[in-house]
């Protein structure tokens, strides 16, 4: 039985991993059928777009990839949703992103988003080019746990200083301030007092630290 349970969650990962959003959603509600746990199920199919992310972290597949494994994941979890004792809202770690003002870029935010919201977040996305004012003011409408925020040009640094002045000044140090982006190093974070995060993955890392830490 139990090698049965292992086959079912290892066909699942594959599916998702490849992309095979049919094959996800049979695969998915046949180890229910079968009596895999459904977090089981959950937990194959998120930890697949993790390692996915992990991937791409490391230059071993391409952004397509993400979506397309994403898209299967989706279309798994519509599956197993249903049967999961799932956290209450309010116990969910929050996180505010966006995109600093002066920056239209969105395609890294985006994965942040996605990989978030796979790990269990309940995730805040203010769009592009957001004035700093507008991040401290989320993040004490939603009494965040996290503020991130991304600029790939040169210009947006100046625009995300004063965005973590302004949440550090509202919020204090409730709420942490991750960063990221091409513009964004690990130096200018320890100078400003944010984490870096290099990729989505990363962010995800972070975010598991942290919810550690609030565990405890």
């Amino acid at each position: 039985m139990a090698a049965s349970v292992f086959d079912s969650i290892e066909r699942i990962k594959w599916a998702v991993m490849n992309g095979d959003i049919d094959a996800t959603s049979s695969l998915t509600a046949e180890a229910l059928e079968r009596g895999t746990q459904p977090g089981a199920v959950f937990d194959a199919l998120t930890t697949a777009v993790i390692a996915m992310g992990e991937r791409l972290s490391k230059k071993e597949a391409f952004l397509p990839e993400l979506v397309i494994t994403f898209e299967a994941f989706r279309k798994g979890a519509d599956v197993v949703r249903p049967r999961l004792d799932l956290p209450r809202e309010g116990d969910k770690l929050k996180v505010v992103i966006g995109t600093v003002e002066g920056d239209i870029h969105n395609i890294g935010k985006n994965l942040v988003k996605l990989m978030l919201e796979v790990s269990g977040c309940e995730v805040y996305d203010l769009g592009v080019d957001i004035p700093a004012e507008k991040f401290a003011e989320k993040a004490v409408e939603v009494n965040a746990d996290v503020v991130g925020c991304s600029t790939l040009i040169s210009p947006g640094i100046l625009a995300l200083r004063r965005t973590v002045e302004q949440v550090r000044k509202l919020r204090g140090g409730a709420t942490k301030v991750f960063i990221g982006g091409y513009a964004t190093s690990p130096a200018l974070a320890e100078e400003v007092g944010a984490v870096y995060c290099k990729d989505a993955y990363e962010a995800v890392q972070q975010v598991r630290i942290l919810q550690g830490e609030k565990s405890r």
